[in-house]
């Protein structure tokens, strides 16, 4: 593949992504304002029950399909014979957990009492037997993918301003937010046969049973960040606090996607690399990885510290200012997930050790239970906002511990003080702004636009590394852009 169309698949598949993670954000700023906090809390809640079956039965399979799919491309019979294999074993799991949900549900009291509602999330199970996203994205078919997801997110939202106006429309939401999210699979399914031909002959399904197994422990053990903070809320305290953390989770969310994309466009180099040995161009790459991160995250934090109130009304209303401070807590991921994500996961994925990366995933998982146990109950959703910040540093911690002797930063305390300086800066510059007695919108553009234009200009002074790199190709390409017209 070209390195044209290896750009333009990669953008395809951050839209995809973006788009996964704006749907439920938009859905929320609308929803805000005509479902009560008490309500939107119920929904998560019973989204939460769920998620645990989804994750349960595709059984990695997502992961492990794309991988092997894309193994064989370019063998239609081969690669009929895989698709026919997982499909059939996520048919059988898909069913199987759903019967277990099903009789939760209807055996404790807790759901049985908001049976609709759980039935209706409980769908997101059931259409998870036509979940053959994997099958696209092994071959590389990024543009369908991300097309047909825009087409259904938008339908679903006309779906939600069309029948979601009051209070009482708790079901409807819940019912457009699993069409928006699983509606895309019965597309995939009707224009699968393009693509390869299901087949009952010479099926072999021992080979897969190792490394399915091997994913669902990993994706079940990741997913508990996401997912155990609700669970336990739910039992401890009221709605309204899952409510107020699910909104501030959820633009923490979106901008953990920016800061990460600045760096997930380097993993295939990063990998290529250390399998080529070229440990230097290895290491430098990962520090130039590092610098992007400490680059974008940490104005955001700040940045962040001094808007969310504002923005979190704006947003979701008066009823939602206890999601800014959610959100400020959450911010700090902004570093330390990517961090984690950077210098641990993928580095190690890279040097063979994948094996290992459930031991810093299960460490994480285990503190984050004890800390949502200890301080749910005083701070409801602030409580869970700090576990879950302390138990992804924990995790950041192992996977670097695990991981420091295959790598070494180089030249990063050179730029480090130029980027604290120049978040400083835009910290007192927006304090200042703050002070000042002028409309909130104007004060809001004001500090977003200069915050950048400051930052951006002190580096440049400063001659910090990065960006001056950046700013001297993007100038170079319109001289040269000029030139030729």
């Amino acid at each position: 593949m070209s390195d044209s169309s290896l750009s333009k698949s990669g953008l395809y598949y951050l839209i995809y992504n973006v788009l996964n993670i704006a749907f439920p954000f938009m859905t929320g700023i609308y929803v805000s304002h005509v479902l009560l906090p008490e309500n939107i809390g119920e929904v998560a809640a019973a989204q939460n029950l769920a998620q645990y079956f989804v994750i349960l039965a595709y059984l990695g399979i997502p992961t492990y399909g794309l991988r092997e799919i894309s193994k064989l491309r370019n063998n239609h019979v081969e690669r009929s014979r895989m698709f026919s294999e997982l499909y059939i074993i996520n048919l059988i799991s898909t069913v199987s957990f759903l019967c277990v949900y099903l009789v939760i549900i209807f055996s404790v009291q807790s759901y049985k009492n908001e049976i609709a509602l759980y039935i209706v999330t409980g769908l997101s199970i059931a259409l998870n037997a036509f979940n053959i996203n994997w099958l696209f994205g092994g071959l590389e078919e990024f543009k369908f993918i991300s097309i047909r997801n825009l087409i259904f997110k938008g339908v679903a939202f006309i779906f939600l301003i069309i029948f979601v106006k009051s209070e009482n429309d708790v079901i409807f939401y819940a019912l457009v937010t699993v069409v928006g999210t699983a509606g895309n699979y019965i597309v995939d399914m009707v224009c699968a046969p393009k693509f390869v031909t299901f087949t009952l002959k010479g099926l072999v399904f021992k080979r897969h049973l190792k490394p399915i197994f091997f994913l669902v422990v990993v994706n079940l053990a990741i997913e508990l960040y996401s997912l155990i903070d609700i669970t336990m809320m739910n039992f401890i305290c009221n709605k309204d606090s899952i409510a107020f953390y699910k909104y501030g989770r959820s633009i923490e969310a979106i901008l953990l996607q920016v800061v990460n994309t600045f760096t997930i466009v380097l993993v295939p180099r990063i990998s290529y690399y250390y399998k080529e040995k070229r440990l230097s161009d290895f290491n430098l790459l990962l520090s130039k990885g590092l610098e992007l991160i400490l680059l974008c995250g940490l104005p955001m934090i700040i940045g962040l510290y001094f808007t969310a109130d504002f923005l979190l009304v704006k947003l979701y209303g008066e009823l939602y200012i206890a999601s800014a401070a959610v959100l400020k807590l959450l911010s700090l991921l902004l570093l330390i997930s990517p961090i984690g994500y950077l210098l641990g996961s993928r580095v190690m994925l890279v040097t063979g050790l994948e094996k290992l990366m459930m031991i810093p995933v299960g460490v994480g998982a285990i503190v984050n239970i004890i800390g949502n146990y200890l301080l749910i109950p005083n701070y409801s959703e602030i409580g869970a906002a700090l576990a879950s910040v302390f138990s992804e540093l924990v995790v950041m911690v192992v996977y670097i511990i695990m991981s420091r002797k295959y790598f070494k930063l180089v030249g990063i305390l050179n730029d480090l003080w130029k980027i604290l300086l120049g978040g400083t800066v835009i910290g007192f510059y927006l304090f200042v702004i703050g002070r000042m007695d002028i409309n909130e919108w104007i004060s809001i553009g004001i500090k977003i636009a200069g915050s950048i234009l400051l930052y951006g200009f002190l580096l440049l002074v400063m001659k910090e590394k990065v960006v001056t790199e950046y700013f001297i190709n993007f100038t170079g390409r319109l001289k040269r852009n000029k030139v030729n017209e």
